[in-house]
């Protein structure tokens, strides 16, 4: 199948609100190109020398919003909408589109993702680049290899990267996690080399479920990855230490009633993918159902929030 992607190029600083928009028209399906603040992040990966020269290179004032649209998803509409709300929102941009083979797609990302450290224990590795982590990276992390395929999650976007912080603060040894829109499955086997006993992966999405387990195999931690296809409301009932939703923030506010019910007394929610515009909301509905924040993270406008029962 042959896939559209629509290519809208627009300065950087105008790169959340354009995702933003973006999201509102498809909510999978999106490749940000933003390499603003790439010379700090730099410093995080060590000498440049094993820095991509390409990357090197990018412009670090403009940003490229790739949306994937299948066929029957009309993109031409979807296309219409975005002119129209970017005019509305006074942000310049040139929009392009070209046809992609669905393998592209899949593959076309890979040049980018390279090995990276997270917080103080873990170090993402794509399954590709196994045999080029330098040590400096390596040296006293637990390594996770990761093969998001088709599925949300490779660990670049701030909002799983402060979501894994959290995990790696708030896991305990031997926990029970559930993982709520599990993708790749990042999260619930952050948590499991972490120290958890098991994690249960939950997705609606068939595929993401496929994808998260593979990866659970990569990673040695098969046999304590529980993968579910279904729905959190219907088809879960027991209960956990740990629950971890890395999604959006309406959907966040949708499934946390059925979220705190299957919450352990003294466990902890972990709730990522809040743009800090959204924040006040989700706090509003916490509180509501009797949960205290206990650790608030915010980078370049996204939030990840920790709570427990009060």
């Amino acid at each position: 199948m042959d896939w559209t992607d629509i290519i809208i190029e627009i300065k950087s600083e105008h790169i959340e609100i354009a995702a933003a928009i973006a999201q509102m028209v498809i909510n999978r399906g999106i490749y940000i190109e933003d390499y603003s603040d790439f010379d700090i992040e730099i410093q995080k990966f060590g000498p440049v020398e094993i820095i991509d020269s390409e990357l090197l290179s990018k412009d670090r004032t403009v940003a490229k919003l790739h949306i994937y649209f299948s066929p029957e998803e009309n993109p031409m509409e979807g296309l219409a909408f975005l002119k129209e709300r970017f005019e509305q929102e006074n942000i310049p941009y040139v929009l392009d589109s070209t046809t992609i083979k669905e393998s592209d797609w899949a593959n076309n990302w890979k040049k980018y993702f390279k090995p990276c450290p997270i917080g103080e224990k873990l170090l993402i590795v794509p399954s590709w680049e196994t045999k080029n982590v330098p040590i400096e990276l390596s040296e006293n992390r637990k390594s996770l290899i990761i093969d998001p395929g088709m599925a949300f999650g490779s660990g670049q976007h701030e909002t799983t990267r402060l979501c894994m912080e959290l995990i790696e603060k708030y896991t305990v040894p031997g926990a029970k996690v559930l993982d709520v829109g599990t993708g790749s499955g990042i999260l619930a086997i952050s948590a499991l080399l972490l120290g958890a006993g098991c994690a249960m992966g939950i997705d609606i999405d068939a595929l993401s479920v496929k994808v998260a387990t593979e990866n659970a195999a990569l990673n040695g931690v098969k046999e304590n990855f529980i993968p579910k296809h279904g729905d959190l409301a219907k088809d879960v009932e027991e209960t956990f230490d740990l629950i971890t939703a890395n999604i959006v923030a309406d959907i966040v506010i949708a499934l946390t009633p059925d979220a705190v019910k299957l919450l352990n007394p003294t466990g902890t929610y972990i709730m990522s993918g809040i743009i800090e515009e959204r924040k006040d909301d989700v706090l509003s509905v916490l509180d509501n159902l009797g949960f205290e924040i206990i650790d608030c993270k915010i980078d370049k406008g996204w939030c990840a929030l920790a709570a427990r029962h009060k």
